[in-house]
C-alpha cells in the first residue's frame, strides 16, 4: 500500500515555512508532494493532523488502518488532513512543539484536531496539553492509553486482551510444535496487555490437544517504545534460533505483537517456504492462506472515522476504552485454515465454537476493568 501524506496550503504560512513539515514520505521514504503556501487563499475547513510514531506508516496493520480511517472521515465530512510520520522521536516532538506554539498564538477560527497514536509522546502530551486551552478551536486526541489527560484533550484505548485471549486459546489446536510470542518491548501498555491475554488463553485450555506444544515469549527490544521495526537479518536470526530449539521437522507459528516488525518475520517465513506460519495481528491477513493460520483484528480504522465525526459534532468523549464486547477487536479464521492447518476439522463441529470462545474472552476482558 502506498501510504501518502496530505499537505494543505490552508495551514498558516509560519508553519508551512518549516522545512520539517513540508516533506511528505511514503513508506519507502520518497518525497511525493510539497506545498506552496502562495498557491491559494488559506482554507477555513476543519483540519485533522496526525503525528505518528517514528517510521510507523507502511506497517500494513495498526498505523496504516489509522491512516485509512482518517482519510475516510475526510472524504465523508469534507475536511482537510495532514498526516505526519517523523523519522525519529525527536523529530516527532519537534512537530508537536511547533504545532502547540502555533496554536497558542493562532488568531483564526479554524477548527483543528491533533491526534497522537504513539506512546513515545506521552510525557510531552501530559506536560503540554493545557497549552491548547488558550485556543477554543484546537483539540487533542491521545490514543493507546487508559489514563485520561488532566486538562484539555481526549484519550482512547483499544483493549486487546480479549481478542488475544481467543488467539492464545485457538492456537493450541493448530498443527504446531512451537508457538513463539514476539512482543515489541515490555513497556508499551497495549503490547504487554496483548501478551497477557494471549498467555491467559493459551494456558486456560482444559486439555491441550498437542501435549508437547511449547510456548516461547521473546521481546524484540528492552527500550521503551522499541521493537516496532527490525531488520530482516534480525528476523532471520530469531527464526533460526527458534527452529534450532525444536526437533527436526517441527513447525513454528509466530505471534508478532510488534507493529511493522511483524512483516520482517513474514518475509523470512515466505523465503524459507516451509510449513511454519504466523498469526496476523491488527489487520486481516488470512488472504495469505499458506502462512497465516488466523488473524487477530483491531478495528482502529472504524473508530478513527467515528471519532472524527464525534469531534466535528462537539461530542468527543473525555475517555473511552473499547474491546472485544464493543466489536473493536475480534479474531477471524478462514474455512481453508480450518481444513488444512488445524489438527481435526471435526473440532469445529464438536465443541470448538468461536462464539463460545468469544464470550469467555469478553468475560475475561471485562473482569480486568470491572465491567
Amino acid at each position: 500500500m502506498d501510504i501518502r501524506k496530505r499537505c494543505f496550503s490552508g495551514l498558516p504560512t509560519c508553519l508551512l515555512a518549516v522545512t520539517l513539515l513540508l516533506v511528505a514520505c511514503t513508506k519507502e521514504g520518497n518525497t511525493i508532494y510539497q506545498t506552496n503556501p502562495e498557491e491559494e487563499k488559506p482554507s477555513t475547513a476543519p483540519l485533522v493532523t496526525v503525528i505518528y510514531g517514528p517510521n510507523s506508516l507502511g506497517d500494513r496493520s495498526y498505523c496504516d488502518k489509522i491512516y485509512r480511517g482518517i482519510e475516510a472521515a475526510a472524504n465523508k465530512h469534507g475536511i482537510r488532513t495532514l498526516q505526519l510520520m517523523p523519522e525519529s522521536t525527536e523529530q516527532g516532538l519537534a512537530y508537536l512543539e511547533m504545532m502547540f506554539q502555533q496554536m497558542e498564538n493562532a488568531q483564526d477560527s479554524v477548527r483543528r484536531l491533533f491526534i497522537t497514536p504513539s506512546p513515545v509522546y506521552d510525557e510531552f502530551i501530559r506536560k503540554n496539553n493545557r497549552r491548547l486551552e488558550k485556543n477554543p478551536n484546537a483539540d487533542l486526541l491521545y490514543m493507546e492509553t487508559t489514563t485520561p489527560l488532566e486538562g484539555k484533550g481526549s484519550t482512547l484505548y483499544i483493549d486487546y486482551y480479549g481478542a488475544m485471549y481467543m488467539s492464545g486459546y485457538l492456537v493450541n489446536y493448530a498443527h504446531l510444535t512451537l508457538v513463539t510470542l514476539l512482543l515489541a518491548n515490555p513497556y508499551t501498555q497495549s503490547v504487554t496487555e496483548a501478551g497477557e491475554g494471549f498467555l491467559a488463553g493459551f494456558n486456560d485450555i482444559p486439555l491441550r490437544p498437542t501435549q508437547s506444544l511449547e510456548l516461547h515469549v521473546r521481546y524484540l527490544s528492552d527500550e521503551p517504545s522499541g521493537g516496532f521495526t527490525i531488520a530482516d537479518t534480525t528476523a532471520m536470526r530469531i527464526f533460526e534460533e527458534e527452529k534450532k530449539s525444536i526437533k527436526a521437522g517441527g513447525t513454528i507459528s509466530f505471534v508478532p505483537v510488534c507493529g511493522g516488525a511483524m512483516h520482517a518475520i513474514i518475509r523470512i517465513l515466505r523465503t524459507m517456504n516451509g510449513s511454519d506460519s504466523y498469526v496476523g495481528i491488527d489487520g486481516d491477513m488470512t488472504g495469505d492462506k499458506d502462512f497465516c493460520i488466523f488473524s487477530t483484528l483491531k478495528h482502529i480504522d472504524r473508530l478513527m472515522e467515528d471519532y472524527v465525526g464525534l469531534w466535528l459534532n462537539g461530542t468527543m468523549p473525555k475517555h473511552q476504552t473499547f474491546g472485544l464486547a464493543d466489536g473493536a477487536t475480534d479474531v477471524v479464521i478462514t474455512d481453508y485454515a480450518k481444513k488444512f492447518l488445524w489438527n481435526d476439522t471435526r473440532l469445529w463441529d464438536n465443541g470448538l465454537n468461536m462464539d463460545s470462545i468469544r464470550q469467555v474472552a469478553i468475560r475475561k476482558e471485562g473482569e480486568r476493568y470491572g465491567k
